[in-house]
C-alpha cells in the first residue's frame, strides 16, 4: 500500500486551513479602525492542527422584573437628589417625552456621572427601566460601579477583540423590547463641548431597536467632572443644562445608509444645542 507523501499531507490539511482562517481573521479586522494593516492571524499554522468552530458568548439579556424597576425608582430618586438637585440649572425638551413609549437615548459622553444624572431625569419623566451600554472594565473598576451597573448596564469588554461584537450590540438592540436603552456613542469621554466622531456599532443598535431616537446634550457637564480631571463640587454647582431633542422616528432613522449613520448621529446630538451643530 503506497502512502501519502508528507508534503502532500502537509498540503492538504493546509488546504482545510487556507479556506477557513481567513473568513476568522476578516471578523475580527472588521472590528478595527480603518488602516490596520498587521494581520490578526498568522498564514503560518501546523498543519496538524484542527480548527474548532469559533464559540461567542453573548451576553445574557436582561428582563425587567418588579425588582429591577423598583431599584431603579430608588436609584432615579437617588441620582436626582445628589447631582440633579445641586448641579442641574435646566433642562430642555424633557417635556417631549411620551411615558407610554421606549426610547433610544443617544448622548454626548463627558463624565460617568452623566450616566447617573440621566438615570435621574428619566426617573422623573417616568422613562424607565433603562439599559446603558458600558464599557465593562470602566464599570468593574471599583465596587460601587460594580453594583450601580448591574441594576441599569449592559456590559461589553471593548478593550477585546471579539467576533462577535456585532452580534452583542444587536442582543443590546433586542432588550428594546423592554426597556429604554442608553447609548453614549462617541465611545469615549470628551471634553463637553463638541460632538466628537461616533462609532459605527450603534447602526446595528438601531436596526434592531427600532425605537424613536432622542439625542441628548448635557451642557456644562466639565464643570462637575471629566475623564482625566477631579470632581469639582463647587464650581459646577446649578451650572449643568440637558437638552433632548426631538424624537426622531425609526422610519426616519432606518433610510439612513450604514457609512452615513454614525455622521447622522453626531450632527443629530449636535442640533440639540444651537451653538453646537456644526
Amino acid at each position: 500500500m503506497s502512502r501519502t507523501p508528507p508534503i502532500l499531507r502537509c498540503c492538504r490539511g493546509g488546504f482545510r486551513v487556507f479556506i477557513l482562517r481567513p473568513s476568522v481573521s476578516a471578523q475580527l479586522e472588521s472590528q478595527l479602525p480603518a488602516g490596520t494593516g498587521q494581520p490578526l492571524v498568522s498564514p503560518i499554522v501546523s498543519p496538524a492542527k484542527s480548527f474548532p468552530a469559533l464559540k461567542i458568548a453573548v451576553p445574557q439579556q436582561p428582563r425587567v422584573t418588579r425588582e429591577l424597576t423598583s431599584l431603579q425608582a430608588l436609584l432615579g430618586i437617588g441620582a436626582y437628589l445628589s447631582l440633579g438637585f445641586p448641579y442641574l440649572r435646566r433642562t430642555h425638551g424633557l417635556d417631549r417625552l411620551d411615558t407610554s413609549k421606549r426610547y433610544l437615548f443617544v448622548c454626548n459622553h463627558v463624565s460617568l456621572l452623566d450616566t447617573i444624572l440621566l438615570g435621574g431625569l428619566c426617573w422623573r419623566s417616568g422613562c424607565y427601566p433603562i439599559l446603558v451600554l458600558g464599557d465593562k472594565s470602566v464599570w468593574h473598576a471599583s465596587w460601587i460601579k460594580r453594583v450601580l451597573s448591574s441594576r441599569i448596564g449592559f456590559l461589553l469588554e471593548r478593550g477585546k477583540l471579539n467576533p462577535g461584537r456585532i452580534r452583542e450590540l444587536q442582543e443590546f438592540g433586542r432588550a428594546a423590547n423592554e426597556f429604554h436603552l442608553v447609548v453614549f456613542p462617541e465611545g469615549t469621554r470628551g471634553d463637553g463641548v463638541r460632538v466628537g466622531p461616533c462609532q459605527p456599532g450603534l447602526y446595528y443598535i438601531a436596526q434592531e431597536a427600532r425605537l424613536a431616537m432622542v439625542p441628548v446634550f448635557f451642557e456644562n457637564m466639565q464643570l462637575v467632572s471629566t475623564k482625566t480631571g477631579r470632581f469639582h463640587p463647587i464650581g459646577g454647582l446649578r451650572k449643568v443644562e440637558v437638552h433632548f431633542g426631538a424624537p426622531i422616528s425609526a422610519e426616519t432613522y432606518l433610510q439612513v445608509p450604514r457609512e452615513d449613520f454614525p455622521d447622522f448621529v453626531r450632527r443629530s446630538i449636535a442640533a440639540t444645542f444651537p451653538s453646537r451643530s456644526s
